[in-house]
C-alpha cells in the first residue's frame, strides 16, 4: 500500500500584504531562512516519500514557479486546480488523480504554509498516522497547546486507541473552531485538547467514501474529472 504526500499550495496568503501577492503568494516566499515555505514543504517529506511519491496541487498561475522552485518533482507530479474552490474539492481533485494512478494508496494531506522546527519527529508522526490510516482510521495530528490561543482550531481527545511508533493516537470526539478566550482557556486547561493541525492522512479509498457520505454533490464533479483524466 504506496504512502503518497498531497501539499496544497494555493492559499493567497492576504493576512501577509503586502508581502504575500496574487503575483507572489504565501508559499512562494522566504519568510523563514532562505528557502521559500513551499520548499520547506518539499524538503520535510522528500526524504520519507521520495520524489515520485510527492504531489502538489495548485492553481495554474503558481504551477510554473513551483516547478522551478522544487526541480526534482515531475512537472506530471502537479495537478493544477483550474479555480480555487477550498480545501474540500482541492482534496477530492488530488483524490480522484491519485486513485487514478494507485487505488490503494494512502495520503498525508499537508500545507505549504507551514513551518515546523523538528523535521524528523514530524516525520515519525508520519509514519505512525501512516500506519493507523492503513488500518482504516481516518487520521489528523494534534500539537500540544502552549497558550489558550482564540485564532487556532481546536481537536477534543475521546477514547484511547493504540500508540503506533509511539505516538499516543485516540478518537476524535469532536473539533472545534477558533474558540473565545473563556473556552480556550478551559479547553487547554481540560488537558484534553489539542490544536488542529490542519493535516490528516487517510486512505483514498476512505476519503472518498467519506465524500459519497457527506458530500455526495461534490463527488459527482469529482467523478466527472476523474472519468476524463
Amino acid at each position: 500500500m504506496a504512502y503518497y504526500a498531497l501539499i496544497m499550495a494555493g492559499g493567497t496568503g492576504t493576512r501577509l500584504w503586502p508581502l504575500s501577492r496574487r503575483a507572489t503568494p504565501k508559499q512562494s516566499l522566504c519568510l523563514v531562512g532562505e528557502r521559500t515555505m513551499f520548499q520547506h514543504a518539499v524538503d520535510r517529506v522528500l526524504p520519507l516519500f521520495g520524489a515520485e511519491h510527492i504531489l502538489v496541487v495548485a492553481p495554474g498561475p503558481y504551477v510554473e514557479t513551483l516547478i522551478e522552485q522544487a526541480p526534482m518533482l515531475r512537472p506530471g507530479n502537479f495537478i493544477v486546480e483550474p479555480e480555487g474552490r477550498g480545501t474540500a474539492p482541492c482534496i477530492g481533485l488530488a483524490a480522484v488523480h491519485l486513485r487514478h494512478r494507485d487505488p490503494g494508496a494512502r495520503m498525508a494531506v499537508l500545507t505549504a504554509d507551514q513551518y515546523i522546527h523538528d523535521v524528523a519527529r514530524f516525520r515519525q508522526a508520519l509514519v505512525a498516522a501512516g500506519e493507523l490510516a492503513g488500518s482504516g482510521y481516518i487520521v489528523t495530528l494534534g500539537i500540544k497547546p502552549s497558550a489558550p490561543v482564540t485564532g487556532y482550531g481546536y481537536i477534543e481527545q475521546g477514547e484511547y486507541l493504540e500508540a503506533p511508533q509511539g505516538f499516543a493516537a485516540y478518537r476524535a470526539v469532536r473539533f472545534t473552531e477558533k474558540p473565545d478566550q473563556e473556552t480556550a482557556e478551559r479547553m487547554v486547561a481540560s488537558g484534553t485538547f489539542s490544536w488542529n493541525s490542519g493535516m490528516f492522512i487517510w486512505r483514498v479509498a476512505d476519503v472518498m467514501e467519506e465524500f459519497a457520505r457527506q458530500m455526495p454533490d461534490l463527488l459527482a464533479h469529482l467523478l466527472e474529472i476523474e472519468g476524463a483524466i
